[in-house]
């Protein structure tokens, strides 16, 4: 069987989204475990350079549909890629340097995982049955292998680097709990996305808080239940049953809290309500002023690499979306949250105001709301997420396209059958004894065949 450049593109991105987001849990916790070695090493660069690969071999037959079924979105977002790419390439042969060549070296890495799950957002299959069920299992294994960890071990925060009993180096085979957390919010934005009834999408929230809590990345997790929140609250203005819905699940998490205070009241995840005395939040705080300073120095132009000349480490950067406006300028800045800010706004207008529903759209809203807010609060340019946000608005486009370009195809051939076989068709009219719309509908739906 000889698959097309199309078959062969879900087939991969299929593939690779299972592998890059359940799977690098699986994986990881395995690895930690030591029950398999590292052969992929941290398992998220090495297969997003092999989907690279194969994206480069297979991203000529999808640019036609792409760029002209995205409504000119696509294209912007591959002009970013390119800008981002040469911005660097001459600020590189400009300078130079060691502070150059890191920069450069830390964008084009950047820039394949932007391309990866870009692509990847595109050409995901969200309505594969066999996709669903294997994020179900996974999503089933992590979250029992959590609630087993929380009752045997009585910690509120899962580690995997501390499972490991052997020297420090070998730590680094293992993610830490950002990658952890990362994986396990698209897990869930998938997921509740594909679902359709209210109460397992309750049961996906509530499980999932209970998974993002304990896998401790405080950003994730209080992004996945803002958008919780919100996507209830909008599903709750339709349906009496969402209404009902989001009051079992906020009473069910209240409960969950008030119950397990005492444990809970030392995890770093609740020390949000008191950010002012943790380590870590000062020193963002240092670097956010620090970006700042360097682009009122260059408003226009930023300073490429100015995290790395101030910090001396690639990962010196400002938490936010100032990191974008530092090294690519104000152009850069604003192409990058302008295509989050767009997508997230163009999903919303199909969700709420269209009343679609549909799982690509669930998606793309919910991917790129998570995003929004976070490269607002807490995520660098280097985060490569918001590409997987992009690549969902544009799959939704690209199916929404495809569907009226269905419909109005069957719609001609329906007036072509009128216009052509009158004969033929009053015949078949007769015959049947009944007019076209007694059914109480018209058929306006693409033939079968």
């Amino acid at each position: 069987m000889v698959l097309s450049g199309d078959a062969l593109t879900t087939r991969a991105s299929a593939i690779g989204f299972f592998v890059l987001f359940p799977g690098f849990i699986l994986y990881h916790t395995l690895v930690a475990m030591g029950v398999i070695p590292a052969v992929l090493g941290g398992l998220f660069g090495v297969v997003s350079v092999l989907m690279f690969i194969v994206y480069c071999a297979l991203l000529p037959s999808q640019l036609y549909l792409l760029l002209t079924a995205s409504r000119g979105y696509a294209l912007v977002t591959l002009c970013f890629f390119v800008y981002v790419l040469l911005w660097s390439a001459v600020n590189y042969g400009l300078i130079g340097g060691s502070v150059m060549q890191a920069a450069l070296i830390q964008t084009v890495e950047t820039l394949v995982l932007w391309l990866v799950l870009f692509v990847l957002g595109y050409r995901i299959p969200l309505d594969s049955p066999r996709l669903a069920r294997a994020f179900w299992i996974a999503f089933v294994l992590i979250a029992g292998y959590l609630a087993f960890h929380v009752a045997t071990t009585g910690q509120w925060m899962f580690f995997a680097r501390r499972m490991l009993e052997v020297e420090a180096e070998a730590g680094d085979s293992v993610s830490t709990y950002q990658g952890y957390a990362r994986s396990a919010l698209v897990l869930l934005l998938f997921l509740i996305a594909v679902s359709e009834r209210a109460v397992v999408r309750a049961v996906l929230i509530v499980l999932g808080a209970f998974v993002m809590f304990v896998l401790g990345a405080r950003s994730e997790l209080y992004a996945f239940l803002a958008l919780s929140g919100l996507l209830l609250l909008l599903w709750a203005g339709m349906s009496v049953k969402y209404m009902l819905t989001l009051l079992a699940v906020v009473g069910v998490l209240m409960a969950l809290v008030v119950s397990q205070f005492e444990a809970l009241a030392g995890s770093r995840q609740l020390q949000i309500f008191d950010l002012s005395g943790t380590s870590s939040w000062l020193a963002r705080q240092n670097l956010g002023q620090r970006a700042v300073a360097q682009i009122l120095e260059s408003p226009l132009l930023g300073r490429f690499g100015g995290h790395i000349a101030s910090a001396q480490v690639t990962g010196g950067y400002a938490h936010s979306m100032l990191s974008a406006w530092v090294n690519y300028g104000l152009l850069g800045f604003a192409l990058y949250l302008g295509l989050t800010l767009f997508a997230f706004v163009g999903a919303a207008y199909r969700l709420i105001l269209l009343g679609d529903r549909g799982g690509r759209w669930v998606f793309a809203f919910s991917v790129n709301f998570v995003c929004l807010l976070l490269m607002v609060l807490a995520k660098p340019v280097f985060w490569p997420l918001p590409a997987l946000g992009w690549g969902a608005f544009a799959n939704a486009l690209v199916a929404s396209r495809r569907e009226r370009d269905a419909d109005d195809m069957g719609y001609a051939g329906t007036l072509g059958r009128h216009d052509d076989e009158p004969g033929q068709h009053d015949a078949a009219r007769d015959l049947q004894g009944r007019n076209d719309n007694e059914s109480g509908t018209p058929d306006l739906r693409p033939s079968a065949l």
